[in-house]
């Protein structure tokens, strides 16, 4: 895992089969362009649901830095099974100028 130094605690399975089999294919909406420019493809990156304002998005986190949100038909799915317990994470596929392509995909021990 190169480039990730996260760690990772709590449950890393869910009740829910949808949640251990649930795997996305999205870009990052809204990168941060001064953490995406240290991002490389096969890095690790975290997915986390912030909430503000009783408004909860789904992020991604490079080394705990915001690299930007995730945008899917999936995402209500998504912030279900992380609201859940499930850890999932996000590695880096493509990266082209400030576009980052990333696989979703459920954490296990």
């Amino acid at each position: 895992m190169s480039g990730s130094s996260t760690r990772f605690y709590g449950r890393s399975s869910a009740a829910n089969p949808a949640c251990e089999t649930l795997e996305l294919f999205t870009q990052l909406s809204s990168p941060k362009e001064d953490v995406i420019d240290e991002i490389e493809i096969g890095d690790i990156l975290e997915v986390v649901v912030i909430t503000q304002s009783s408004f909860s998005t789904v992020q991604v986190l490079w080394r705990g830095r915001l690299a930007g949100g995730i945008a899917s038909p999936d995402i209500q799915l998504l912030q279900r099974c992380l609201s859940e317990g499930v850890i999932y994470l996000a590695e880096v596929m493509e990266k082209s100028g400030g576009e980052i392509r990333v696989r979703i995909f459920p954490y296990t021990a």
